[in-house]
C-alpha cells in the first residue's frame, strides 16, 4: 500500500494548499505585507492535529500579541542603543523559551511563540523604528487571517471532529490495560514477578490528560465529560500505585505467604479485575454498573473485616497482611470510582469525585533553555556587529525562531542532520520556484499554482507522524526565501544572502543544543529525586495542598521525565535504578500521607499520637540527610510497639501506624525494591 496517494491524505494536502491560497489572496486583496506569515500560519495550524483547532489558536493568538506588544516596547525604548536592545530582546526570548518546560502542549507554543514574534517584528524595524506599528498591525493582521483560513478550509474539507470518540477509544485501551496490570500485581510469580509496564502506561495516560486539556474548547462533549475523565485519569494514576505497593510487599525476598483468607480474597479480586477489563466494550447498562459496584463493595466489607484481624497481633507477618488489607481495601475503592467515571461517561451523569493532578515543574530544564538562547541569541548579535552583514537581522530572527521551536522537542539534538538537509532541500526548492518557474508566468493564479507544486508533495510528506517543530522550520526556510507578495521581487542577490542567513541559523541553532546539552540522566535524576524528597520534607514542615492524587500524578510526572530523558538504549542500563528511587520515594509519600490521615482522625493514645507526629515531622530532615531516616524509624517503630505493648490486643489505628512504619523502613532498606520494564 503506497501512503502517500492514499484519499484522506491526498484530501488534507488539498486542504492545505487551499487553506494558503485563501491566505494569500486575502492578504493580497488587503495589501498586508508581508504576506508569507499568513501561509506559514495556515502550515502550522495543519501541521500537528488538524482537528485541535480552537486550543491552538487561543494559545497562538495570545502569544503573538504579547509578542507584538512586546517588540513595540523595545523599540521604543531602545531604538538609539541596538546593543541595549539586542540585550533585552535575547532575554526576552530566553525567558519565553524557559517557559516551555514548565506548561504543555499549546501553552508551550504560544509562549515561544511570544518570543520568536516579538524577534521578527522589532529585528525587522531595526533601521526603521518609525515602522514599528505598521508591522505590528500587519504581522498580527496575517497570523488571524491565517488561522481564519485555515479554520473555514478544514470546516469544508476535512471530516468532522472525532476527537472525543478517540479520547473514548484511548481511555477504554488505558483502563483495560491498568485493570490487567493490576490484576497481576494481586498475585505475581514469585521467580519472575511481572514488571509494570511504567514507560507506556504513564506516558499515555499523561498525553490523555493533556488531551483533556486541550479539546475542552472543542465539542459539547468534551466540555461535558472532561471533568469526569479527568476523576478516571486520576483514580487511574492512584490504582496503579496502590498495586505497585502490593507488588512490592508480595515479591520480596523475605515475605511469607499472606493468610489464607488474605490470599482467597486477593484471588477473587484479581478475577473481577480481569472481568472489569473484558466487559469495559459495553458500559451503558446501568444494571452491569450496579452489579460490579456491588461486588466491589462486598468484596470491601471483606478487605475491611481481614483488615481488623490482622490487628490482633504485632508479629511481622500480620503486619503484612494488615498492610496488603488497607491497600486492597483502598484500591477496592478506587475501582468503584473508576467503574461510575468510566459508565459516566457514556450513559447517565455521575457524581464525579474532585480531581487534583499536578505536573512536575522542570527548572533545571528551564534554566537550560534559557541559558541555551540567550548565549546563541548574544553570539549572533555579537557577529552582526562585528561583521555588519546585510542579512544578520534574518540571521538573528531565524536563530530565535529555531532554538525557541526546538527548545519544545524532548531531545532536539538527535533531529540535526535530518533537519537541515530538509532545510537545504526546502531552500533549493524555494529557488527553483522562484527563480525558474514564477517569471514564466504572472498573475495570482499562476502564484497559487506553482506554490502548489511544491505545497501539495510536502504534505504528502509531514503527513505522516512528524515533529511539529521540523515541517514548520522548513515552512519557514522556504516562505522565507519565495517571498510570495503583491509585486515579486526576482533579486538573485537578496535570494542568496538570505538562503545563507536561514541555513547558517539553522545550523547554528543546533550547534547551540550541542553548546548548552540538555540535563544527562544522571543530572535528571539528580534533580527529580532532589524535589521529591524536598516536597516530602516541606509537606512535613506542614506546607498545605498534599493529597493522595496530587502526590502520585506528581511522582508519575516526574518517572515520565526521566524516561524521556532515557531515550539512547546505552543509557537503559542505568534507568531502573533511577526509577527505583523515584518509585521508593513515590511510595514513601503515600505511607506519609496515610499515617497523617490516621493521625488526624485523633483514634491514637497519646502515646502512639506523639510517635506518629514524631515521625512525620522527621521528614523535615529528609532532604538534607535521608540516610538518617530509617534509623529513626526503626527507633519509632520500637517506641510505638512499647505504647501498645500493655494489651493483647492492639487498637486498629495502632496496628495500621505500626503497618505504616514498617512498610517505610522495607522500602527504605530492601535492596530489589521494583522492577520496571
Amino acid at each position: 500500500m503506497i501512503w502517500s496517494l492514499h484519499p484522506e491524505t491526498f484530501r488534507y494536502a488539498l486542504a492545505l494548499w487551499l487553506a494558503t491560497v485563501l491566505a494569500l489572496v486575502t492578504s493580497f486583496f488587503l495589501q498586508i505585507e508581508p504576506a508569507q506569515w499568513a501561509a506559514v500560519t495556515v502550515w502550522t495550524v495543519f501541521m500537528q492535529n488538524p482537528r485541535m483547532n480552537y486550543s491552538k489558536m487561543l494559545w497562538w493568538g495570545l502569544g503573538t500579541l504579547i509578542g507584538a506588544a512586546m517588540a513595540v516596547l523595545l523599540t521604543v525604548c531602545f531604538n538609539q542603543a541596538p546593543e541595549v536592545f539586542l540585550l533585552f530582546l535575547s532575554l526576552w526570548v530566553a525567558g519565553c523559551a524557559s517557559i516551555a518546560p514548565l506548561v504543555s502542549s499549546f501553552r508551550a507554543y504560544g509562549a515561544v511563540l511570544a518570543g520568536f514574534t516579538c524577534a521578527i517584528i522589532s529585528l525587522a524595524t531595526i533601521d526603521h523604528p518609525d515602522h514599528i506599528f505598521p508591522l505590528v498591525i500587519s504581522r498580527v493582521s496575517c497570523i488571524f487571517i491565517g488561522m481564519a483560513s485555515a479554520v473555514v478550509t478544514m470546516s469544508v474539507l476535512l471530516p468532522r471532529h472525532q476527537h472525543w470518540r478517540e479520547t473514548l477509544h484511548h481511555l477504554e485501551e488505558h483502563l483495560r490495560s491498568a485493570l490487567l496490570q493490576t490484576a497481576k500485581a494481586l498475585h505475581p510469580h514469585p521467580a519472575a514477578p511481572s514488571p509494570f509496564i511504567w514507560r507506556q502506561m504513564l506516558d499515555r495516560l499523561s498525553t490523555v490528560e493533556n488531551t483533556l486539556r486541550i479539546t475542552t474548547a472543542e465539542t459539547a462533549d468534551s466540555r461535558a465529560r472532561a471533568p469526569q475523565a479527568s476523576s478516571l485519569v486520576a483514580t487511574l494514576f492512584n490504582l496503579l500505585a496502590r498495586a505497585q505497593a502490593v507488588e512490592a510487599q508480595l515479591t520480596r525476598a523475605d515475605a511469607g505467604m499472606p493468610a489464607d483468607s488474605l490470599a482467597a480474597l486477593l484471588r477473587r479480586t484479581q478475577a473481577l479485575l480481569e472481568t472489569f477489563a473484558a466487559t469495559l466494550a459495553a458500559p451503558s447498562s446501568q444494571t452491569w454498573t450496579s452489579q460490579l459496584v456491588d461486588q466491589l463493595r462486598s468484596l470491601k466489607l471483606e478487605a475491611a473485616a481481614l483488615r481488623q484481624s490482622a490487628s490482633k497481633t504485632e508479629t511481622g507477618a500480620p503486619l503484612s497482611d494488615r498492610f496488603l488489607a488497607d491497600r486492597l481495601e483502598e484500591m477496592l475503592q478506587d475501582l468503584e470510582g473508576a467503574a461510575q467515571d468510566w459508565s459516566g461517561l457514556f450513559g447517565p451523569w455521575h457524581s464525579k469525585r474532585p480531581s487534583a493532578l499536578a505536573v512536575h515543574r522542570d527548572y533545571p530544564s528551564a534554566l537550560v533553555h534559557g541559558l541555551r538562547m540567550f548565549l546563541t541569541m548574544s553570539l549572533a548579535g555579537a557577529f552582526w556587529f562585528l561583521t555588519e552583514w546585510p542579512s544578520a537581522p534574518q540571521f538573528i530572527l531565524f536563530v530565535a525562531v529555531a532554538c525557541s521551536l526546538l527548545s519544545l522537542l524532548p531531545r532536539a539534538i538527535d533531529l540535526g542532520y535530518p533537519f537541515i538537509k530538509r532545510a537545504a532541500f526546502c531552500a533549493i526548492a524555494a529557488f527553483v520556484i522562484a527563480f525558474w518557474l514564477l517569471p514564466k508566468g504572472e498573475g495570482f493564479l499562476f502564484l497559487a499554482l506553482a506554490l502548489g507544486l511544491f505545497l501539495l508533495p510536502a504534505a504528502y510528506i509531514w503527513r505522516q507522524p512528524r515533529p511539529l517543530v521540523t515541517g514548520v522550520v522548513s515552512m519557514l526556510v522556504f516562505y522565507g526565501l519565495t517571498l510570495p507578495a503583491n509585486s515579486m521581487n526576482y533579486d538573485i542577490a537578496v535570494f542568496l544572502n538570505n538562503a545563507v542567513a536561514l541555513l547558517a541559523a539553522t545550523g547554528c541553532s543546533f550547534f547551540a543544543f550541542h553548546a548548552v546539552p540538555a540535563l544527562s540522566l544522571k543530572a535528571r535524576r539528580f534533580w527529580l529525586l532532589r524535589a521529591a524528597r524536598r516536597d516530602l520534607a516541606g509537606y512535613a514542615r506542614g506546607r498545605a495542598g498534599l493529597s493522595e492524587q496530587r502526590w502520585t500524578s506528581l511522582m508519575f510526572d516526574r518517572l515520565r521525565l526521566l524516561h524521556r530523558t532515557a531515550g539512547e538504549p546505552s543509557l537503559a542500563a542505568s534507568l531502573p535504578e533511577a526509577e527505583t528511587e523515584l518509585l521508593v520515594n513515590l511510595q514513601l509519600g503515600l505511607r506519609w500521607l496515610s499515617l497523617r490521615a490516621l493521625l488526624r482522625a485523633d483514634q491514637f493514645s497519646p502515646a502512639t499520637a506523639q510517635v506518629v507526629a514524631d515521625s512525620l515531622r522527621e521528614f523535615r530532615k529528609f532532604l538534607r540527610r535521608p540516610e538518617s531516616l530509617a534509623p529513626f524509624l526503626q527507633t519509632a517503630c520500637v517506641r510505638l510497639k512499647e505504647a501498645g505493648g500493655s494489651t493483647s490486643n492492639p487498637s486498629e489505628p495502632h496496628a495500621a501506624a505500626l503497618a505504616e512504619l514498617r512498610e517505610m523502613i522495607l522500602l527504605l532498606q530492601t535492596a530489589a525494591r521494583f522492577h520496571a520494564k
